[in-house]
């Protein structure tokens, strides 16, 4: 069951490349060279993930959004204080 899985990921994976070139190839001979070069730059660049943790005062890490923007608002205000 999992190589059967596997089989089906790689050729939906191989279709999307595809319709994803052919995309880039009719923009290129519709002389839509800024969306076929976007596309290549969409396709090609590596993808970073965005830090979601930060530490408080006693080194505890935070995780929520909310919190988060608190500890922001006193490290500014400690700065610029």
């Amino acid at each position: 069951m999992n190589n059967n899985n596997k089989r089906c990921m790689k050729k939906a994976k191989e279709n999307w490349i595809g319709e994803q070139c052919s995309d880039i190839e009719e923009n290129l001979r519709k002389n839509n060279s800024k969306r076929a070069y976007q596309q290549v730059k969409d396709l090609t660049t590596v993808k970073q993930g965005k830090a979601t943790t930060v530490q408080d005062h006693s080194g505890k890490c935070l995780t929520e959004e909310r919190q988060i923007l608190n500890r922001w608002m006193e490290y500014y205000s400690e700065l610029y204080n």
